[in-house]
């Protein structure tokens, strides 16, 4: 799936194309509670952003923040 599909940090804002399959359509109508399955392994913090990226379920802390 990964050679045909895009997934990567992008997943969550990919839109379903009309020739995509039946499968890859479902995840992405599903993937809002997929999310919610995922946490985060910060590792060396090469891939981290810290105020960018979602934390938690209420947004992304810079937005949070009213920044």
């Amino acid at each position: 799936m990964s050679a045909e599909y895009p997934i990567n940090e992008n997943f969550f804002i990919v839109k379903p194309r009309r020739s995509d399959s039946w499968a890859w359509k479902c995840i992405l109508k599903n993937h809002q509670q997929l999310r919610k399955g995922i946490r985060w392994k910060v590792g060396d913090g090469t891939n981290i952003n810290f105020w960018l990226d979602n934390w938690c379920d209420n947004g992304r802390l810079v937005d949070l923040m009213g920044v």
